[in-house]
């Protein structure tokens, strides 16, 4: 130890030399404490995996799994979409009580609907008065057309509901397999059927002239057949050929067969609708439930039915309205036919068809149902898949 002025003073000493090695590092420190603790000696963590992750069945228990889907887990044909891993026998019983519980509803409060109609018109019986408006079919007024068609625009949502709720199923695939009315496939079918009506009208003016004075309100009713046809063909398209074709359908595992069966009752049931006991015109009737049918059937959805019914509907009511036959243009007990007017309709039906189905090809329209979740088929998708009809 030495002195000087500042007191005394200890001999420094160097420290020792850091190694120069890359490996050097400091020591570290002590490890952080846990929030719960140091283990084994604090806290300990909870039991189980950590927040936010799921949690795990009891030993031996059964992995849980999602609910499947009522959609079918394979391509299907239109007649077939409710066929799918949910379908029970007795869904298509259900759908069906409803459809007629629904429609039956809904058809009702056309009633008065046409009340308030006589009221504003300032009828002095309005009950009486719309009571008569219904009953009337020949020589209709424009109140008893609009009544006639909510009747049967009332349909669609009645097969929808009906379909819905049974089948739990979304109503857009009552329109097709696409899940939806395909638009432009639909003015598509309108371009190719219209021209076939227009000359098919045009030779039947030539051919027999038609007679009669326009009805009252005639402009009225040109208005109301251009709104409201085409939803009223839609109508009987959505209950006859979609709901029909896919609710008795669904029983039916072979496609020909859960086409054919519920094809003939469809049949049955369109022509029987419209109240003639004529041979001829069920026949006439039977013919175009048929082409509807097929066309549903072989494009995918109701697309095609929609325009050759909306077509004919219309081309048949802008005819009588201009030209004469007003009285008759709606089929009842009393309409009868003959076997050339069923020739030309099935030569005029047929050709609209044919043209259908070639634009669809040409198109690639689709025409089955394809799943959009992947997901390993059953054995009943697995063996439709294969045994399918070539497209």
């Amino acid at each position: 130890m030495t002195t000087d002025d500042h007191g005394p003073q200890w001999p420094q000493t160097e420290p020792p030399d850091r190694p120069t090695d890359a490996t050097w590092a400091p020591i570290p420190g002590p490890a952080p404490r846990q929030p719960y603790g140091d283990p084994g000696y604090g806290q300990l963590q909870p039991y189980g995996p950590p927040p936010g992750y799921p949690a795990m069945p009891a030993p031996g228990l059964p992995m849980p799994t999602a609910k499947p889907s009522a959609l079918p887990d394979g391509p299907r044909e239109y007649q077939q979409m409710l066929r799918g891993p949910r379908h029970r026998w007795w869904r298509p019983l259900l759908s069906l009580l409803l459809f007629a519980v629904i429609a039956f509803l809904l058809i009702q409060l056309v009633f008065p609907v046409v009340l308030l109609i006589g009221v504003a018109l300032g009828e002095p019986h309005p009950l009486r008065w719309a009571l008569d408006t219904l009953a009337v079919q020949k020589n209709m007024s424009a109140t008893g057309f609009l009544a006639t068609n909510l009747s049967l625009i009332v349909l669609i949502p009645a097969a929808m509901l009906a379909i819905w709720i049974a089948h739990r199923i979304r109503p857009r695939f009552l329109s097709s397999v696409a899940g939806g009315l395909r638009w432009r496939w639909l003015l598509r079918c309108v371009l190719i059927t219209v021209p076939v009506w227009l000359v098919y009208m045009t030779i039947s003016l030539l051919v027999e002239p038609q007679s009669g004075a326009r009805p009252a309100h005639w402009v009225l009713l040109l208005v109301m057949v251009v709104l409201m046809t085409p939803l009223q063909a839609a109508g009987e398209e959505y209950a006859f050929r979609g709901f029909v074709l896919q609710s008795i359908g669904s029983w039916f595992r072979h496609p020909i067969v859960a086409l054919v069966v519920p094809m003939v009752l469809s049949v049955g049931a369109f022509a029987a609708a419209h109240g003639s006991p004529n041979f001829w015109v069920l026949a006439d009737l039977g013919l175009f439930a048929v082409v509807a049918a097929i066309a549903t059937w072989r494009t995918g959805g109701l697309e095609a039915g929609i325009a050759i019914h909306a077509v004919n509907n219309m081309s048949v009511f802008f005819t009588v309205i201009l030209f004469g036959g007003w009285e008759d243009a709606f089929v009842g007990e009393n309409t009868t036919s003959t076997p050339l007017a069923l020739g030309i309709s099935a030569l005029v039906n047929g050709v609209a068809l044919a043209l259908i189905l070639w634009q669809a090809k040409r198109a690639g329209i689709q025409r089955l149902y394809q799943p959009t979740v992947t997901s390993p088929p059953t054995g009943e998708a697995r063996a439709l898949a294969t045994a399918r009809l070539d497209s």
